[in-house]
């Protein structure tokens, strides 16, 4: 985890003048459908013709890009197999539906069959079925982010799960993915981002990264991480949803 918060840290540093810069170029591509989902209504549902092809499957391995799923996570409910439900179950129904190669790493670890053993990683994963915890760097020489989710348990008796993508700015902007267990259909439905751009320290900029917590009930929306100032947001699980604790600049 310290090397994970260092290499955000890094990251942030060398985005950061660049985000500021591009506000207009952001707000133009949340228009296009690009930008970070941090409303509160449903995205407009994307022409199917943005589903990627069998032939750029093919020539990813047979794995999504981020950019993909950011894209289409939200049209489709998953079918959790088999009687589990803890963090492995949920994301290896994830990984199912949505294979990359950020998530491969996770899922040889806990089902090698599902996820045989790719080239593309060198850098384990941290798997903590009792926090309900799991995270992947990937690397292609240098790190370029990470993947990582936990599960909440609700007090209606389903979950909320979340998946975190923490991309280079090459493959899109960071971004999560909502959804609600339900134990007796055993599907994880989307559901919109708790997150509200409005509460944020700086709600005319897309956030640098998220972290989910590996304890606790607490995620940080990171804003703004350089030599100056770190902004952060952060939202306090209630047992039913994520709503806003905190707001915090540090100088």
């Amino acid at each position: 985890m310290k090397k994970n918060v260092i290499y955000y840290v890094a990251m942030a540093i060398a985005v950061c003048a660049t985000s500021c810069k591009n506000d207009k170029q952001a707000a133009q591509a949340a228009e296009a459908g690009d930008a970070v989902d941090v409303t509160e209504a449903p995205a407009p549902a994307e022409p199917e013709t943005q589903e990627v092809s069998e032939e750029e499957m093919e020539s990813q391995g047979g794995m999504y890009n981020p950019r993909d799923i950011a894209r289409a996570w939200k049209r489709r409910v998953i079918n959790v197999p088999g009687q589990g439900s803890d963090i492995v179950a949920l994301f290896e129904a994830f990984y199912t539906e949505w294979p990359t190669v950020e998530g491969n790493r996770i899922v040889h670890m806990t089902n090698p069959q599902l996820a045989p053993e790719s080239d593309l990683y060198e850098e384990g994963s941290d798997i903590d079925r009792k926090n309900g915890y799991v995270e992947s760097v990937w690397y292609e020489g240098e790190p370029l982010g990470t993947i990582s989710a936990c599960v909440w348990k609700r007090k209606d008796g389903h979950k909320l799960f979340a998946v975190n993508f923490n991309v280079p700015m090459s493959q899109g902007k960071p971004f999560l993915c909502f959804y609600d267990f339900d134990p007796d259909r055993r599907t994880l439905t989307p559901e919109n981002s708790p997150i509200k751009q409005e509460q944020l320290n700086f709600p005319d900029q897309d956030p640098l990264w998220y972290q989910l917590p590996k304890e606790g009930k607490t995620l940080e929306v990171v804003e703004k991480a350089d030599e100056e100032c770190v902004a952060t947001t952060f939202y306090e699980f209630d047992g039913q949803n994520l709503k806003l604790a905190r707001r915090q600049q540090s100088f």
